[in-house]
């Protein structure tokens, strides 16, 4: 009984740490969006090539 108390903690404390990672990730995202507005996924001044005929 002993044992799976200790694997829950465990488990828990590695979900916490995963959890807390993901939303630095997505904090540090946000930040570099606000600071870069052209940093959001589409590339800047790139035409289409069905338009070049």
């Amino acid at each position: 009984m002993r044992w799976l108390m200790i694997a829950l903690l465990v488990s828990l404390g590695a979900m916490l740490i995963a959890a807390a990672g993901a939303a630095r990730h997505i904090w540090l995202q946000r930040a570099k969006l606000r600071h870069n507005p052209s940093a959001a996924g589409e590339p800047v001044g790139e035409t289409d090539p069905e338009l070049e005929l």
